[in-house]
């Protein structure tokens, strides 16, 4: 897919001297995307895709500050000319349509090509073999945890762009993303429980990686015994607690009750702003918590550059419990008060960008250790943890909520929504299992609350994040464990 970016370099320079005569900024993102899936339930197909799109999107800023975009699902050059000039015509009636005008600061140029060496074998996957491979790995799940009925996935995605502007950036880069996911379900006691897992690649060798078929069928085989297990679990009572939450709750609470409130384009009403613009400096969480975003390369979420062609950074939003950055495009980092961060990101080429997250995660002073890897804990091991860190003196009872399964915030409040797979209740005296249950309160009572943390960083909890009808990959995490002190403000359960 990449050759045709390369193959459009002509007609980019005849858009920029169009764009330049005219007088405007001109910002053109030309996009390629092939995708393959195929989807199995109970040994046979039960969907498979392959599908691609090419097209361009032409944005241009006048003189004047006012802004216009258009697209085209192809990349014939008389149209794309044609499509310029539309847009040129209507930025330059700005005041006439009443459009709103923003001035943007001097982008630095930047040219660069960034193809990482898997690309080149996402066209090469064979849906066919892939499946008779998901075959073998749904049979070995269901020999390990009878009772359950799966459904396993395979994607391979080659996401790749180039963009170029007026003022000489021209940036190509190339994102594959593979991902195998096992979703298990099973009834009890008049209701039904699903739970899934899902790990992540960039090769699309991943169904016969050895090290990534070992981590799926280790996930996949602790979801099927969770929802094996869930439906004779009684229900958690309601309250505020002390709790533990793995890397991937973790990654929800960073992302969802911290993140989209630091995307810098919600400036005049998020959480973290006063007056329209955002608190730099004041304390937000702990002093010893951070919060970090940045694209991570070989990650699910990671993109070199913003959809405006510029590089993106390491954001650090909150440094020992003190806001520093936002997630900031050129038309957000000024109104906002922020720094630029290239934090700009666009589901396709039709879309207009707008600042989002990568791979965002929280980090804790001098986590305590645990040894092994993130797979080696169950609640029994958790619970051993607690003890070595006299976490049990401080509370004689601490809740632990396993999994991350979706949740949503109000930036403008910092009120969050989670839920979790399962919940476990420990103490030195026994371990009690219950249903999942709701996760909610203030990310700032969350934030204040985190006390320890154990482990390296782990930062693979993926999935998509939706934002004003746009979908784009997400990760992060965090240690493998974090414990939070009750708060008043952070309920497990109904209220």
């Amino acid at each position: 897919m990449t050759p045709d970016l390369d193959q459009v370099g002509a007609l980019g320079a005849e858009m920029i001297r169009r764009a330049q005569a005219a007088g405007v900024l001109l910002i053109w993102r030309v996009q390629t995307r092939s995708s393959r899936s195929i989807i199995l339930r109970g040994g046979k197909p039960e969907a498979s895709s392959v599908s691609s799109i090419a097209g361009h999107g032409v944005h241009v800023v006048t003189q004047e500050g006012y802004t216009a975009l258009g697209s085209r699902d192809d990349l014939r050059e008389e149209p794309a000319l044609s499509l310029l000039d539309h847009v040129v015509g209507t930025a330059g009636r700005g005041a006439a349509l009443e459009l709103s005008r923003a001035s943007i600061p001097e982008l630095p140029v930047t040219r660069a090509r960034v193809v990482p060496e898997a690309a080149a074998g996402i066209d090469r996957v064979d849906l066919p073999s892939v499946g008779k491979r998901l075959v073998e790995l749904e049979s070995e799940i269901c020999s390990r945890v009878p009772g359950t009925t799966l459904r396993v996935s395979f994607k391979a995605e080659l996401d790749a762009w180039r963009i170029l502007r007026s003022d000489g950036t021209d940036v190509l880069f190339a994102m594959p993303r593979c991902s195998m996911g096992a979703r298990a379900t099973s009834g009890g006691d008049g209701s039904r429980h699903g739970v899934s897992a899902v790990v992540f690649s960039t090769d699309a060798n991943l169904p016969w990686d050895p090290a990534g078929v070992e981590l799926f069928l280790t996930r996949a085989e602790v979801a099927a015994r969770l929802a094996r297990d869930l439906p004779d679990a009684p229900a958690h009572p309601a309250g505020s607690f002390p709790l533990v939450i793995d890397y991937a709750l973790a990654k929800g609470l960073a992302h969802e009750a911290f993140g989209h409130a630091s995307e810098a384009d919600s400036y005049r009403s998020s959480v973290l702003a006063r007056d329209g613009r955002f608190r730099c400096g004041d304390e937000v969480g702990a002093r010893h918590v951070s919060i970090i975003d940045e694209p991570i390369e070989e990650d699910h979420a990671w993109q070199p550059f913003s959809s405006n062609g510029i590089p993106r950074e390491r954001a650090v939003l909150v440094d020992h419990g003190r806001l520093v950055d936002g997630l900031s495009d050129p038309w957000s980092a000024e109104p906002g008060g922020v720094r630029l961060t290239g934090a700009a990101r666009a589901e396709s080429f039709r879309s207009a960008p707008q600042p989002r997250m990568s791979n965002i995660r929280i980090e804790v002073d001098n986590p305590l250790a645990a040894p092994g890897e993130f797979e080696d804990y169950g609640p029994e091991q958790v619970r051993d943890l607690l003890a070595s860190a006299n976490v049990f003196r401080r509370h004689p009872q601490v809740v632990f909520l396993s999994g991350y399964s979706g949740g949503q915030v109000n930036p403008t409040s910092g009120d969050f929504v989670f839920n979790c797979k399962a919940i476990y209740q420990l103490s030195p005296g026994g371990i009690e299992f219950f249903k999942p249950a709701i996760f909610s309160g203030s990310m700032f009572g969350a934030l204040n609350g985190v006390r320890e943390a154990f482990g390296p960083l782990k930062l693979d909890a993926i999935g998509y994040c939706g934002k004003w009808g746009q979908s784009v990959p997400s990760s992060g995490g965090s240690h493998y464990f974090l414990v939070l002190d009750p708060d008043p403000t952070v309920h497990l359960g109904g209220r």
